[in-house]
């Protein structure tokens, strides 16, 4: 080592610990590597719940709808009995749209600076409930590269999840600075923090509905960190309540705003399962939380866990043991540490993950979700990092050094499997094919293959599929629709009647499923009973948005363009922002021989999706009508360079150009 008049010259490891000791220097440097890990996914698609939340989603098109998103729940456009009440999630779209527009990779980069945007805000968290700098640092380090974040990372969907995270965490650390005399003397600076603390958890209730837990955490910390020790049971209780009751009332308005903006303020229950078939279950799905959160290997989007309706030993004894010895595991460690932080960090784990615990809200087997595991793995990170950072030495080893080496071997080993398991989130299709390699049993997978391969014309693969799921499931309520549609795509239309009429009749009553079922009769051409089923949808809910359009689609395949103009201009006149609407009238109108009434709405369809080939073509045609040859031209030549197989656009351009 140098000497430098009289002093030793540090290290280079000595150097960059001093560096990496300032926030303003680790916290950059963490979320440039966090960025980098997640950079794959800016090039992956849209994908499952994307389409109607994003791409087909009327209400993130222009700001002014901003008011609508808290009076309405997320699919408001799809069907009334929807349950997903998240404003500013919508809010967050509408920023991506403007930004953006529907580039995929504009919004994979939002979800990974919302995850970035989390890992602060845990960093600031875990400095707040007192963990010293390096536990802190390396909680933030587990929390931004732990595998089990690929979901809500690389899904834009999942954003809600990423969001109503960060907002939680920086309540809970502005509610802790509003608490601390010591660190906050100054009562108006208390006083500020407590505000800030009651708006942030405001948001987080506005973004996701995991946030409800958020006034129970408040309340355990205040019994674990009471300020009588001795005081009795009952005033520690009451004390605890009286900290956590203005965040009760934050959520209760909340809860009560919900239920003014939803028609339903609950999930579907599976009434075939009552709560002893609950109560089976509940060990195992804690338990592979578990196993994801220490072994965080076979991530997918389509875990399979079905209700456990006997006492198997492999399914309820075991978890149960399982999950009790890590209960006891964690009383015994922090009994040990006497400090409270062990007790709370297991109390956000185990708290946070109770809203995705009630089983009953999910269909059977999808009960597991990485994304429910978002929050509540805050806890964990604390725990990890806790229980690293008291590694003791060994054999001649420092304790330093064994430490150092732990975390380098872990967070190793989560950058391997980040990378590598997140390309499983590129397109529907591989979600579809890493669930399908993982948990082969389950009919929604393969429900959802049969699908895919439907709409590439694998034909026969997809009947295969959907064959099976009828088979093997029949308690699926989708297996039947999905089976009728592959047959009626692959123009089996005797077998596709003969399975619409199987179809569940809970879900052929809704409006969706209506919607759904009547489309697949105007492709078999029987519009009479598609129309029945329109008309019934429309005297229900005469202003359902995707009711109009898809019923003014059938009317308009069945040559009716009156009526065809009369449902889709209601259509265009709920959701303005929305080209498709706008083509379709446009197509009414026109094969109606009223062209130029046609040309201004098939105009601004084009204005909005430019590359949609159809939409050019049968603006071409109208221009061709009206006698503007040289602008048809043009448009033809545009559909073409779009979409090079279409004949009709072919044989008009050449007609065309021969004269």
């Amino acid at each position: 080592m140098h000497q430098t008049q009289g002093h030793p010259e540090p290290s280079a490891v000595e150097l960059l610990a001093k560096y990496l000791r300032r926030p303003s220097i680790l916290l950059p440097l963490l979320g440039l590597v966090t960025f980098v890990v997640y950079s794959g996914s800016l090039s992956f698609d849209f994908v499952w719940d994307d389409w109607p939340q994003i791409v087909n989603s009327p209400i993130i098109r222009t700001w002014s709808n901003l008011p609508r998103a808290f009076g309405n729940d997320l699919w408001y456009h799809v069907a009334r009995q929807q349950v997903y009440y998240r404003p500013l999630f919508v809010a967050w779209s509408m920023l991506n749209y403007t930004l953006f527009g529907l580039r995929p990779w504009g919004w994979h980069l939002g979800a990974v600076l919302l995850h970035v945007g989390a890992v602060a805000s845990v960093f600031w968290l875990a400095r707040r409930l007192g963990l010293e700098y390096w536990t802190a640092a390396l909680t933030a380090t587990i929390f931004a590269l732990h595998p089990v974040h690929i979901e809500p990372v690389t899904w834009v969907s999942a954003g809600s999840d990423t969001m109503v995270t960060m907002f939680a965490a920086l309540a809970f650390a502005a509610f802790l600075n509003g608490r601390d005399r010591e660190h906050t003397p100054d009562l108006k600076k208390r006083a500020a923090w407590w505000i800030a603390s009651v708006l942030l958890l405001a948001c987080a209730l506005l973004t996701k509905e995991m946030a409800v837990m958020f006034s129970a955490l408040i309340g355990i910390y205040a019994w674990l960190h009471r300020s009588k020790a001795k005081a009795s049971s009952a005033r520690k209780f009451m004390a605890a309540g009286m900290e956590a009751a203005p965040y009760a009332v934050v959520t209760l308005a909340y809860a009560l705003l919900r239920r003014h903006a939803l028609l339903s303020v609950t999930g579907q229950f599976n009434p075939g399962h009552g709560m002893m078939d609950v109560a089976r279950t509940l060990p195992l799905v804690m338990s592979i939380y578990l196993r994801q959160l220490l072994v965080p290997v076979g991530i997918t989007g389509l875990y399979y866990t079905p209700y456990v309706t006997t006492a198997i030993l492999s399914q309820v004894v075991t978890p149960a043991v399982v999950l009790g010895a890590a209960l006891i595991g964690l009383w015994y460690w922090n009994r040990c540490t006497r400090t409270s932080i062990v007790a709370f960090a297991g109390s956000w784990l185990l708290v946070g993950l109770v809203p995705a615990l009630y089983l009953r809200n999910f269909d059977n087997g999808d009960f597991v979700r990485d994304r429910y595991m978002y929050l509540p793995s805050i806890g964990f990170a604390m725990l990890a990092a806790m229980g690293l950072r008291r590694l003791p030495s060994i054999k001649g080893w420092s304790s330093q050094l064994v430490q150092g080496c732990a975390v380098l071997v872990l967070c190793s080993g989560y950058l391997c499997a980040s990378i590598t398991q997140q390309v499983y989130w590129a397109s529907d299709l591989m979600v579809l094919l890493r669930g399908q390699s993982l948990y082969p049993g389950n009919p929604s997978t393969m429900a959802g293959l049969a699908k895919e391969y439907s709409k590439g014309g694998v034909h026969g693969r997809a009947i295969e599929l959907a064959e099976s799921v009828v088979r093997d499931h029949p308690e699926y309520g989708y297996g039947p629709l999905t089976l009728a549609e592959v047959y009626i795509h692959a123009g089996r239309f005797q077998e596709g009647r003969v399975w619409l009429d199987r179809v569940n009749p809970d879900y052929a009553k809704s409006e969706v499923g209506m919607a759904g079922v009547a489309g697949l009769y105007g492709q078999m051409g029987d519009y009479e009973r598609a129309l029945a089923l329109c008309s019934e949808i429309l005297q229900k809910e005469p202003n359902l948005y995707s009711a109009l359009y898809n019923c003014g689609n059938i009317h308009l395949l069945d040559g009716q363009y009156r009526q065809a103009e009369q449902l889709l201009s209601r259509a265009v006149q709920l959701v303005p922002e929305q080209a498709a609407p706008k083509h379709f009238l446009g197509r009414a109108l026109l094969q109606d021989g009223r062209s130029a009434e046609a040309q201004p709405y098939l105009l601004q369809a084009v204005a909005m999706d430019p590359k949609v080939w159809d939409y050019h073509y049968w603006l071409a045609e109208s221009l061709e009508e009206s006698g503007n040859i040289s602008a048809a031209r043009t448009e033809y030549r545009q559909a073409l360079q779009l979409n090079p197989d279409g004949k009709e656009a072919k044989m008009r351009l050449t007609a065309l150009e021969a004269k």
